[in-house]
């Protein structure tokens, strides 16, 4: 069987939401796919809920990433919303916003403020020009989380991108 070109498949959006809950531990993913499937259901019945095609892309048990239909974005966060508890917790999912792509959404509506500075992978650096939390390293690229966050709001990005060679010319 073929694969659809690109111009004939579905066209998708990228809900990035949080979920606020009065659990003590975090929400996993079976749990919150249940409680939004559900409310889908009983919002939209069968046909509402088939439209929509959720599909959840990330997911740390506070903010996520949901993939669904271009043409039911509205049904989508109708029915999210309407999610109330999630294992007998009361709980509400704030939608953050919708994007055409999985980076444009983590980059524009995950806030900075959630990358973990304390991973086992992450290193602090201070040099003449730059400071910050390098969280991810690809052979001499590095990515890091700045100290100074203006630097991420000027640029609406979630981390500042550097070789080798600029950390080595910093001073």
């Amino acid at each position: 069987m073929k694969i659809l070109p690109s111009s004939l498949r579905e066209k998708k959006r990228y809900i990035a939401f949080e979920v606020i809950t009065e659990a003590d531990e975090p929400i996993d993913r079976k749990s919150l796919l249940d409680e939004i499937f559900f409310s889908t259901q009983s919002l939209m019945g069968d046909v509402g809920s088939s439209e929509i095609g959720y599909r959840l892309m990330d997911f740390d048990g506070a903010r996520g990433v949901i993939r669904v239909n271009h043409g039911a974005v509205e049904k989508a966060r109708a029915a999210i919303s309407t999610v109330c508890s999630i294992k007998g917790y009361r709980t509400l999912i704030n939608i953050l916003g919708v994007s055409g792509t999985i980076r444009a959404a983590t980059e524009k509506y995950i806030a900075c403020e959630s990358i973990p500075s304390t991973n086992i992978l992450s290193l602090q650096i201070t040099t003449g020009k730059f400071s910050g939390t390098i969280v991810k390293e690809r052979g001499d690229e590095v990515d890091m989380v700045p100290e100074n966050k203006e630097v991420l709001k000027r640029s609406n990005v979630r981390y500042v991108s550097m070789t080798s060679f600029d950390l080595d010319n910093s001073n």
